[in-house]
């Protein structure tokens, strides 16, 4: 008993859809709508950021005695938020709160603590390590388009 197999022809050709030139406009367009987004989604990056670093700063200064423990886990992050702000405002060209931000980093060191968390002074400089934070929160961060 054998079994014949028939072969289907195909009926149609199957042909990649037609390309259209690409319209210089359009392609502009889509640059100008891809910057402004990543100019906000930085933007919504860096205002994290300094809130986060706020809050940690303010939990601080509320958990002074029960934080010692972990103070360089709390220096680390108040250290990397600072730095972070920092390269904000030297990429924005705010060199003034960068210097600020720089010192802010230097104070919260973590390999190389300037205080510890333990004085009633201690906790006052951490309190008004916020302020920085705080007038940054106001920044106008637009500054000129380089042309790439």
């Amino acid at each position: 008993m054998s079994t014949s197999v028939g072969v289907q022809e195909l009926r149609e050709v199957l042909a990649p859809p037609p390309s259209t030139p690409l319209d210089e406009t359009a392609w502009q367009a889509w640059v100008v709508k891809g910057r402004a987004q990543d100019r906000r989604d930085g933007a919504a990056r860096q205002k994290a950021v300094k809130w986060l670093s706020i809050a940690a700063l303010v939990v601080v200064a509320a958990l002074w005695s029960r934080l010692a423990p972990y103070d360089v886990v709390v220096r680390f992050i108040l250290a990397a938020g600072a730095f972070a702000v920092m390269f904000h405002a030297l990429h924005t060209r705010h060199y003034a709160f960068a210097a600020v931000f720089g010192a802010l980093a230097l104070l919260y060191n973590p390999a190389a603590p300037v205080f510890s968390f333990t004085g009633g002074w201690q906790r006052a400089v951490v309190l008004a390590s916020t302020v920085p934070f705080v007038a940054s929160l106001g920044w106008r961060t637009a500054r000129k388009e380089h042309n790439d």
